[in-house]
């Protein structure tokens, strides 16, 4: 790598498309530019598109309703791909505890989002289950085989998720929502603090965590 260069990420086979590919590439270089590494580790081609996909997550919406449906599936897929990284037996105990820490503030946002959700009128999307859920959107964990692999992962999909709640405050009507959701994307970017540092990354690259991608 030449001196002064930033990390570089390994795109391994799989079904994404050139544009997929390109935009990928084009938001890693800017994370770079900002200091955000991803870690150095391969990801699946075939998770580019969720990547993409949860930094988009809301912005197809404009209902209080439909944001935060999305977010509880998000929060859905977070506790099952954490499910599926505990289950692997490639953590160390200390890490396990933390990983399992993180996966219970998961769930307890999409308790509480399906509360906010029920408030104003709304029912809560059904969870996803098994393994083969998480698949269908996040390919790329299945190719988890190391501990760098699970911190990776995990990093990319936590930064995700902040990307995603910086991205739907404003477009929340409810005003109380807003406390709900800077609450959760400030435990999102607790997560990344934990996982950084278990992956000796800088635990805080920048002043203010947007995910942003």
């Amino acid at each position: 790598m030449a001196a002064g260069a930033g990390p570089r990420i390994a795109i391994a086979d799989g079904p994404a498309d050139t544009a997929q590919v390109a935009a990928f590439e084009r938001d890693r270089r800017e994370l770079v530019r900002r200091g955000l590494g991803l870690g150095g580790t391969a990801v699946a081609a075939s998770a580019i598109p969720l990547l993409l996909a949860v930094r988009n997550a809301f912005a197809v919406t404009d209902t209080d309703r439909k944001i935060l449906e999305q977010a509880i599936t998000l929060e859905h897929l977070a506790v099952l791909a954490y499910d599926r990284i505990l289950g692997g037996g490639l953590l160390d105990r200390r890490l396990e505890r933390q990983v399992q820490v993180l996966r219970g503030h998961e769930q307890q946002h999409a308790g509480a989002l399906a509360k906010a959700l029920t408030d104003l009128g709304g029912t809560p999307p059904p969870p996803p289950t098994g393994v083969q859920a998480v698949d269908r959107v996040v390919k790329g964990l299945g190719d988890v085989g190391t501990r760098a692999d699970a911190l990776s992962f995990a990093i990319e999909l936590e930064l995700a998720a902040v990307a995603a709640y910086h991205d739907a405050q404003p477009r929340f009507v409810e005003a109380r929502l807003l406390q709900t959701v800077a609450s959760i994307a400030g435990a999102e970017g607790q997560h990344l603090v934990v996982l950084r540092q278990a992956a000796r990354q800088p635990p805080v690259p920048n002043a203010m965590e947007t995910g942003r991608k």
